[in-house]
């Protein structure tokens, strides 16, 4: 029938239906195969096969048991890195380090802005005092010892929330 061929040929998905066909065909080839071979065994060697056989399935269900515990490693440890670096993200959105220099240019100190806190040090590193945002428009003020040392905004801030964001 090669004119029938020949024509069915141009219809889309022919040629892999066939294709797909003839290996279903060669695997049930086999399979005929292995079960006359198998049938054809004593009774001693077909309790080998069947031993065989169940180790190499517990086999496969340890093997993929160990790698579904290793994709869950991978997620978790995927998880514990994303938020290790969202936690760095964040923390270092809110303490940053700004310089301080006097009129010549030298060093002098640097401010920490941690959020509503702000933190000073002097050239050599050592904390002179901190700044906390009340968040009411007032400001508190405290020295190097922790002592509340001032406080800055208006009572008409505060009546009115002015400045507030």
């Amino acid at each position: 029938m090669p004119i029938v061929d020949d024509i069915l040929a141009g219809t889309t998905g022919y040629l892999e239906g066939r294709a797909i066909a003839d290996v279903r065909s060669i695997r049930n080839i086999e399979l005929q195969r292995m079960q006359m071979e198998f049938d054809a065994m004593s009774d001693e060697q077909k309790e080998r096969v069947r031993k065989a056989a169940a180790e190499r399935a517990a086999a496969r269900r340890y093997l993929q048991a160990a790698n579904a515990r290793a994709a869950m490693t991978v997620v978790g440890m995927v998880f514990l890195a994303f938020a290790f670096l969202m936690v760095c993200a964040w923390i270092g959105a809110h303490a940053g380090e700004t310089p301080i220099y006097d009129k010549d240019g030298r060093y002098q100190g640097s401010v920490f802005d941690n959020g509503r806190t702000q933190t000073y040090t002097d050239r050599n590193g050592q904390f002179t005092g901190s700044a906390v945002n009340n968040g009411n428009g007032t400001t508190s003020f405290f020295n190097r010892n922790g002592n509340f040392s001032g406080s800055a905004g208006s009572s008409i801030d505060r009546a009115f929330n002015f400045n507030r964001k």
